[in-house]
């Protein structure tokens, strides 16, 4: 082999032909990164948000099924097909597609699903259709993009898409050409979807799906009714929902991790908070349903960015009985939790995870990381008063940034990272409160001061420390569990473990120890 490369070498032109394809696969390396960091940037901007909710067109039932177009219509509302199907920074035409959609490889726009037989999807046969909204396949053979959310339409019934394609068909037609994507080449390539699906897309991925449910709603258990519109039209994993990357996570592939399903994640400069059990356990139902139809989020404060047009276009045209379904299914939802961000401080973490969503890009008018003005009104009324507004919210910002479950200590050390950024660039000193780090001997203690009365005794069923057998269930169920049942008082356990003047800081250190203690599989000191 090494004789047949000298050979190769030894010519001239041979040489002169490698070095003429290296710069050509250098200068294509080149152009694709520099057009990829190109849309990476102008994502990361934070744009004016624009306040226009488009009315539902008219429809016409003139010799049509008008109960099956009006199921149709809301099915339609349940997956939101106007947000996308719109150009409302325009205020273009209802559903003739058009609007910009920024990723890391280029802009897609979206297509025009008016019944217009030239522009829109008027020529198309419902079969046509269900195939689009199933495999993510058009009439002409092509593969949709997965901005097209036909990962989550897969799972919806075959009769429920019948009836959206019969809504479609009774709307007003607009004739507007379709506008050409500007993707980074090879990206604009359709074929290349090809190992994507590979990956990520099972046609026959249909675990909530029409084998499950039957038309006939009012019969439907809740927590099936809310699986099928979350993890169906509702397509809120898209948001809400890590995404596989390569390099970073700025470089999303657009497909969801499913065993962190809804356990949050950051979309146009906006965090989609986490929305399963492990965060809204404790959260009552008509709270969840307020963030729906009041635009209240939970712990105070304002919806805005995407999921103010969310709820707009879509959730509070649901029933209550949906809505209440979505709230039931959400609390249940049970997933793996993703790894924190490594290296630096435990605030770090909890800011890259839940703050930055909101104070990297400035959305919703938090002060950026870094940007010493933009925080200084804040500081001028003490550092004790910023506390005061990350644990209970202020404005459009959330009790503790949608972190239901993080300690006051978590929240603090978050604020530390934040104005450790910008310290040296405020007109007055910030003096920040040091954020005590309890050891597995604090743990220890605080048990012996105050778990120890029903734990070492069993008292009411307590299992005590180092019981293996006993404590196995609550290990299996993972830290979080047992943390929001001692501060909710879940189980019969009493809130707070009785201990009204214990920090969260300090519950935690004393159920580390506690599940530490009475495990060899597990590592509970990384909490």
């Amino acid at each position: 082999m090494k004789r047949i490369i000298r050979t190769f070498l030894s010519k001239k032109s041979n040489v002169a032909a490698l070095l003429i394809l290296a710069a050509i696969f250098g200068g294509l390396a080149t152009y694709v990164f520099r057009g990829i960091s190109q849309n990476v940037m102008e994502m990361t901007e934070h744009h004016e948000e624009v306040l226009y909710f488009p009315d539902y067109p008219p429809v016409n039932t003139e010799g049509k099924d008008p109960m099956l177009i009006k199921r149709g219509e809301y099915l339609a509302k349940a997956g939101d097909c106007i947000a996308c199907h719109t150009n409302t920074p325009q205020k273009g035409q209802v559903f003739a597609g058009g609007l910009p959609m920024q990723t890391p490889f280029g802009t897609i726009y979206s297509p025009n699903i008016t019944p217009d037989k030239e522009t829109g999807i008027g020529n198309w046969s419902e079969s046509d259709f269900i195939k689009a909204m199933r495999q993510g396949i058009s009439p002409n053979g092509h593969y949709y993009y997965p901005a097209f959310p036909y990962l989550y339409f897969a799972r919806v019934s075959t009769d429920d898409l019948r009836a959206i394609k019969a809504y479609f068909d009774s709307i007003p037609a607009v004739h507007q050409e379709n506008r050409k994507n500007e993707m980074v080449w090879p990206f604009s390539e359709r074929f290349l979807q090809l190992p994507w699906r590979l990956l990520f897309f099972d046609p026959n991925d249909t675990e909530v799906s029409q084998a499950v449910f039957s038309d006939n709603t009012h019969t439907m258990d809740q927590l099936k009714r809310g699986a099928y519109l979350v993890e169906g039209l509702g397509h809120c994993a898209m948001c809400h929902s890590p995404s596989y990357h390569i390099f970073s996570e700025k470089l999303s592939l657009g497909a969801p991790i499913r065993q962190y399903d809804l356990t949050g994640a950051k979309i146009q400069g906006y965090l989609a908070p986490d929305i399963s059990k492990e965060n809204l356990a404790n959260v009552p139902i008509d709270e969840i349903t307020d963030v729906f139809t009041k635009d209240k989020l939970i712990g105070g404060g304002k919806i805005e960015g995407p999921m103010l047009e969310v709820n707009h276009d879509s959730l509070r045209y649901l029933a209550p009985s949906d809505l209440v379904a979505i709230a039931t299914y959400l609390k249940s939802v049970q997933s793996a939790r993703p790894p924190k961000p490594t290296g630096g401080s435990a605030g770090k973490a909890v800011y890259e995870t839940y703050c930055s969503g909101c104070h990297a890009s400035g959305a919703g008018g938090a002060p950026k990381y870094g940007d010493a003005i933009g925080w200084d009104p804040f500081l001028k009324k003490g550092i004790d008063q910023v506390y005061v507004n990350a644990l209970k919210g202020i404005g459009s910002m959330p009790a503790k940034g949608t972190c239901l479950s993080c300690s006051d200590d978590d929240i603090k050390q978050a604020v530390n990272y934040m104005l450790d950024s910008v310290k040296a660039g405020v007109g007055h000193a910030i003096k920040l409160t040091p954020i005590k780090k309890l050891t597995a001997a604090d743990g220890k203690r605080l048990y012996e001061q105050n778990c120890s009365v029903c734990h070492n005794t069993g008292f009411q069923h307590a299992p005590k420390p180092g019981d293996i057998q006993a404590w196995q269930p609550i290990v299996n169920a993972g830290f979080m569990n047992a943390y929001l049942a001692v501060v909710s008082g879940q189980g019969g356990h009493p809130p707070r473990g009785a201990c009204a003047k214990c920090t969260d800081g300090e519950l935690i250190a004393a159920i580390k120890y506690m599940l530490q203690e009475s495990t060899t599989q597990k590592d509970f000191s990384l909490w």
